[in-house]
C-alpha cells in the first residue's frame, strides 16, 4: 500500500517520509521523484536523525 501511494500520489509522498514503515529504498525513491513538501520532509527527517546521533555520541 505504501508503495502504491509513493508511485501514484505525489501530494502524499511527504507523509510517507514520516512513516516509520517506509523503507530506505522507498525514501530514496521519494527523494528522487519528489513531490510537494518532499524536500522539506526529508530535511526534517535527516535533521532528527542527526540529532539522535549527536545525543548518542555525547552519552
Amino acid at each position: 500500500m505504501l508503495w502504491h501511494i509513493a508511485r501514484e500520489s505525489p501530494s502524499l509522498r511527504k507523509w510517507l517520509v514520516a512513516n516509520p514503515a517506509a523503507s530506505p529504498a522507498m525514501l530514496e525513491y521519494i527523494g528522487q521523484v519528489g513531490g510537494p513538501g518532499v524536500g522539506e520532509a526529508l530535511c526534517i527527517l535527516l535533521d532528527s536523525l542527526d540529532g539522535r546521533a549527536d545525543s548518542a555520541i555525547s552519552l
